[in-house]
């Protein structure tokens, strides 16, 4: 059985590195929206401008889609609510599984040694070719493993919160306590002390309770005396 994560890049919380993740994410679907629409729609070449328009078109989706789901996932950060972010779970996972597929297909269909210059194609194209292959593959070894990292830690998160009864344990009910004793404050300033800011009369001799007014009958009999310090009896 996987063991969730207790930390994120040895050091971090898991709120913070989630936090993390989902403004990279954000940031980086804006990013593909933006260079999207001046592709297509303003005709302005930016970054990835040589891709089809259907994988133009279908990466501006994707990242169209995710946005609320970000967003969701923010908030349930923030809330401690588990079923939000399991939500952004769901998506990213989907995203990870169609950036494997882009790959596999990069791979498989384009060769990268068509693309090289003319004059590396010259001079030394074997050695410039077997390093272009080697350096994309590394890199993209490289990136679905940190992709794969992220999953993981907003996976070890939502188990977190899923444990500890969407809270985080300890600190949650020292916060929740410091709640408690700030209301039990202000509840004894609005009250007083021993009642005596009470707008009922103090029937029960308070600190701070003026006295009974001397003896009180029980039973129809003698006088019990009740105040302090005893006053005088009447007869």
């Amino acid at each position: 059985m996987v063991r969730p994560v207790s930390q994120f890049c040895c050091g971090c919380s898991l709120v913070f590195g989630v936090y993390f993740i989902l403004g990279l994410n954000l940031v980086m679907n804006l990013f593909t929206l933006g260079t999207t629409t001046s592709n297509i729609i303003l005709k302005i070449p930016t970054f990835g401008y040589s891709a089809s328009l259907a994988q133009q078109t279908v990466n501006a989706a994707v990242c169209l889609l995710g946005i609320p789901f970000i967003i969701g996932g923010i908030f349930g950060v923030y809330y401690r609510l588990e079923t939000n972010l399991r939500l952004y779970l769901v998506y990213r996972v989907l995203a990870f599984i169609l950036d494997c597929g882009y790959i596999l297909m990069f791979f498989v269909v384009q060769d990268m040694c068509h693309a090289m210059p003319s004059a590396m194609q010259q001079h030394g194209s074997a050695f410039a070719c077997g390093f272009m292959r080697i350096t994309a593959f590394t890199s993209v070894i490289l990136v679905l493993v940190v992709e794969t990292y992220c999953i993981f830690v907003v996976w070890s998160l939502c188990e977190d919160l899923k444990a500890g009864g969407c809270g985080l344990g300890l600190p949650e009910l020292m916060r929740s306590a410091h709640n408690k004793l700030r209301y039990g404050a202000a509840q004894y300033e609005d009250e007083g002390c021993y009642g005596a800011g009470n707008a009922f009369p103090v029937a029960y001799g308070a600190a701070a309770a003026p006295g009974i007014g001397g003896g009180t009958k029980l039973f129809k009999g003698s006088f019990h005396e009740t105040a302090f310090p005893p006053t005088k009896s009447q007869a």
